[in-house]
Formats: structure tokens, sequence, C-alpha cells
């Protein structure tokens, strides 16, 4: 699945408020914005929820790979 410009412009212009613990993504696709978010923020724990089994397979792999998946959890 690809990253569509829209996205990433969205992960990239969402205000960051580090005061809250956790972020939740809801329909995250390849989960190119929670990734962001996990760059660009304090939170201890981000959630992803994607119903697409393909677009879930990919967010969880793209989670692993990165330098933040012990705080990135797909659902």
């Amino acid at each position: 699945m690809k990253v569509g410009t829209d996205g990433v412009l969205l992960g990239a212009w969402a205000k960051i408020d580090n005061h809250h613990r956790t972020v939740l993504d809801i329909g995250s696709g390849t989960g190119i914005i929670a990734l962001m978010l996990a760059q660009r923020s304090d939170a201890q724990e981000i959630d992803a929820v994607e119903i697409d089994p393909k677009a879930h397979e990919q967010c969880v792999e793209n989670f692993e790979a990165s330098p933040w998946g012990d705080r990135l959890f797909c659902y």
C-alpha cells in the first residue's frame, strides 16, 4: 500500500500536545500518521486501529520496523 500526500501532510501538520500519555489513530491504514506522531511526540503509547486486513498487516510490519515499535500498537 502506498502512502498518500494527504497522510504525510496531516502527520506533519498535526498539533502535538505532549501532556497526553496516549494517542489513538482510527483508520490508520499503513500507520504513517501514527509513526509520524511517535517521532514527534512524547506519548508513551500510540494505538492504531485498522479494519482492512492487508492494511493492518502492513501497519504492524511498519511499526515493528520502526525505532518506536515499543510504543506503537495496531489493532
